[in-house]
């Protein structure tokens, strides 16, 4: 059942970084490696069709979110490389969500991909290389 446009079993994400949180109220599902959000009026482009750059930031966000929820809390990724292709439009009032697979953790580099979909509808595909975050010496 869905509480204020917002799926069972999803957790609002509790950000640390500014950057995410002046994005939207993004969510977690509690189980499954998937973050959503529900698409508002401050997402949209001038063509009234989401921004490309939320998309991007939201593949980016979600495969570092799994990156770091695999690790149980231990590994902070940072994006080395990301590589986005868009399919497909998101309007406002959508459920957006990435399905994220996390392929490779614990060494050096670490492999994601995800898609990101409402309902059945593939939207994005993505893929990133993500490493550890170091404090700069």
């Amino acid at each position: 059942m869905a509480v204020d446009g917002v799926p069972a079993g999803f957790s609002r994400l509790a950000s640390k970084g500014e950057f995410l949180r002046r994005c939207g109220e993004f969510y977690l599902h509690d189980e499954l490696p998937i973050m959503g959000v529900r698409i508002g009026p401050e997402h949209l482009n001038a063509l009234q069709i989401v921004h490309g750059g939320l998309l991007a930031t939201l593949a980016d966000s979600a495969c570092g979110a799994m990156i770091w929820r695999q690790s149980g809390g231990q590994l902070w990724p940072v994006t080395v490389n990301l590589n986005v292709d868009y399919l497909s439009a998101v309007r406002a009032g959508e459920w957006l969500e990435a399905h994220v697979e996390v392929h490779k953790t614990g060494g050096r580099f670490n492999n994601a991909s995800c898609l990101l979909q409402v309902g059945t509808r593939v939207v994005l595909r993505g893929n990133g290389i993500f490493t550890r975050w170091k404090e700069p010496a």
